[in-house]
């Protein structure tokens, strides 16, 4: 499966300011270090006066990309913070409705499982790419007690005539209201262990082996 960005946003959310503020700091510190002494912090010589005027474009790369992470993209990243911040700690229940036949579930109901929750959606090709890995997975590893949710807050009309192209053999159900798996990148997978922590959170579309890898660790000798 090609690069995806999205599976570099957990280090981007995390990391991303740090490390910029960093790099502007250094190399703001360069300029002055070559100009100290100096008007305006302009060196005396021309090599130097160079390697000044790179280290200010640099300088300027940083700054910008740093006022991306914290204003423009900060929302996204905020939502990116929340949700990997869920690994670790007891899911939160969900309600939401099978596709099917519009039956109620919820996820508290599928407790003493491995639970992995798909969050997908028609309109995303890297989802649509990745469902049958994930349909796959509920076919190789049910019986061991996984469970695959694969979850959309789309119109039901709309996924009833998806899965009649495209049948899955998941609880493939949807919901309005997705909670604290409210967030706007797809698709997004987080497993839950059989006590209802969650265990992994995978931003982005997964292969199969990368998605059986996250799972059947869980899963143990049943």
């Amino acid at each position: 499966m090609p690069f995806q960005i999205e599976r570099a946003l957990p280090v981007v959310a995390a990391w991303g300011p740090g490390f910029l503020a960093t790099l502007l700091i250094l190399t703001l510190a360069g300029v002055w270090a070559l100009g100290r002494g100096r008007p305006l912090w302009i060196p005396a010589r021309w090599p130097a006066r160079i390697g000044s005027a790179g280290l200010l474009l640099l300088a300027g790369m940083f700054a910008a990309g740093l006022y991306g992470l914290s204003s423009p993209m900060r929302p996204m990243l905020d939502q990116v913070r929340s949700i990997t911040g869920t690994v670790g700690h007891p899911a939160g229940d969900l309600a939401f409705r099978q596709v099917a036949d519009d039956r109620p579930r919820r996820l508290s109901e599928l407790r003493d499982h491995v639970v992995l929750i798909n969050l997908w959606a028609t309109w995303c090709m890297p989802c649509q790419k990745e469902l049958p890995a994930v349909d796959r997975l509920q076919k190789s590893y049910g019986r061991r007690g996984l469970v695959v949710v694969t979850l959309s807050n789309e119109d039901r009309a709309l996924l009833l005539r998806y899965a009649a192209t495209r049948p899955l053999s998941t609880l493939n159900v949807y919901s309005t209201q997705l909670g604290w798996l409210d967030v706007g990148g797809r698709p997004l997978s987080v497993v839950i262990d059989r006590v209802g922590v969650v265990r992994e959170c995978m931003i982005g579309a997964r292969t199969y082996p990368e998605l059986e890898a996250k799972v059947t660790k869980y899963l143990g000798s049943t």
